[in-house]
């Protein structure tokens, strides 16, 4: 009986110790996520400050060129003026890109949760599953 006894204590050790390494590897990616989800948020912040600044730019652009018509004044040439209005929306795509690319590493850090918590629960029942059958011997 004190080898079995032995031998369950063992097992109850090393499942311990398992829930251990699996809970703290559990906080580590959890905490990772959130400096990732942090850092996301201020980027997205900075993302649409830009945007409005370009906004606002382009408004006053827009005005110029007209105040610049209103005045006989030399205005910037078509081509100039496409070119610069083709590298502003590239920029705008480049900055889109970037959340997109952002919202999806979220995604996948959101699966690796979930998936990280069905694993906790799938421990959870495997572990009420072997101490049933000592509870009931022990009974």
């Amino acid at each position: 009986m004190a080898a079995s006894d032995s031998i369950h204590d063992e097992r109850e050790r090393i499942a311990s110790e398992r829930e251990r390494i699996a809970n703290e590897r559990d906080r580590v990616a959890d905490k990772r996520d959130s400096v990732a989800d942090q850092r996301e948020a201020a980027s997205d912040a900075r993302d649409l400050e830009l945007d409005e600044k370009e906004r606002q730019l382009s408004n006053l652009e827009l005005m110029l060129d007209e105040r610049g018509r209103a005045l006989r004044e030399a205005v910037p040439d078509m081509v100039r003026r496409q070119q610069e209005a083709i590298d502003r929306s590239r920029e705008v795509l480049k900055r889109a890109e970037q959340r997109l690319v952002r919202a999806e590493a979220s995604l996948q850090r959101s699966r690796a949760t979930m998936k990280r918590d069905d694993a906790e629960i799938q421990r959870e029942v495997a572990s009420s599953l072997e101490e049933e059958p000592a509870q009931r011997g022990g009974t």
